[in-house]
């Protein structure tokens, strides 16, 4: 018998669990989890009751393996091939602004700025990430037990990986920026704490986005940037909590031999990024 802690992959039980989870998408994650039915899900599926009831001869099986494919499906993608593109381009189409401390400055807040609310957008307008939030405070309400446990630690998990991935995207990009951590600070603990400050500031946003309507964009000039762009609450927090945690590097010298790796090493940033985002 396949293990019950862990979503069944293939045959007649994946197709009734994806089924459900179909369903869960479509409708939204209800709090007590009353609108996920095995019957509806068996109905949709094309299986027979016989076979599903065979296979989960209680329903908190079921629930386990629907829950846990929903937070599985979410996968926490911290962010998309466009936003790591964005970053790219806007460093290796810049190379007037990076011999310059200014310009160096706007480039950082702007590449923030833009990828921030991008990232944003993304994850605010996603079905299932915002299905995997809706877990997130179901779980709590769950009867002490085995499918408590089994979701919040597949939850822990889910966003560990995520923290994890955004860790070391985030170690890479003060150096090819010409920033460093701040002297408090630490690179083997530094760079986790701020993916996971960055990770619960996004959470928070779209979760409140979901019932209190983004404001308009504030058009100002921030964090000593020059231009004077369109900032909303989600790109001005995060923006804020990045750049809490770097400074400039005064080691480095950027001379046209540094622009010349700053660029390069944006390549290589992207590609790494890139890799890391489909392994994960």
């Amino acid at each position: 018998m396949p293990d019950p802690g862990q979503p069944p992959v293939g045959g007649a039980a994946d197709r009734v669990v994806a089924a459900a989870v179909e369903l869960v998408h479509q409708r939204g994650l209800k709090v007590g989890l009353d609108g996920i039915s095995l019957e509806e899900a068996i109905a949709a599926s094309g299986v027979s009751r016989a076979t599903a009831y065979r296979r989960w001869p209680n329903r908190s099986d079921f629930l386990r393996h629907v829950l846990l494919r929903v937070v599985h499906d979410a996968r926490l993608e911290p962010e998309s091939d466009a936003d790591i593109a964005a970053v790219r381009d806007r460093i290796a189409t810049s190379r007037d602004s990076l011999v310059t401390e200014q310009g160096r400055r706007t480039l950082v807040v702007e590449s923030l700025r833009i990828t921030t609310e991008s990232d944003f957008r993304r994850l605010a307008g996603s079905r299932r990430w915002r299905d995997h939030l809706a877990l997130r405070a179901t779980c709590s309400s769950l009867p002490a037990g085995d499918l408590r446990d089994a979701v919040a630690a597949a939850l822990h998990a889910s966003e560990r990986a995520f923290t994890e991935h955004r860790a070391r995207v985030y170690s890479r990009l003060p150096g090819v920026l010409g920033y460093r951590l701040v002297p408090w600070l630490d690179a083997s603990s530094g760079y986790t704490l701020m993916a996971a400050t960055t990770g619960a500031l996004m959470v928070g946003l779209v979760g409140r986005a979901a019932i209190v309507p983004t404001g308009p964009a504030v058009q100002m000039r921030a964090f000593g940037s020059t231009e004077r762009s369109p900032w909303t609450t989600q790109s001005y927090a995060i923006t804020s909590a990045v750049l809490s945690f770097l400074e400039p590097d005064p080691d480095v010298v950027w001379d046209s031999a540094r622009v010349d790796q700053t660029i390069a090493l944006s390549y290589d940033l992207e590609a790494e990024a890139r890799a890391l985002r489909h392994d994960h």
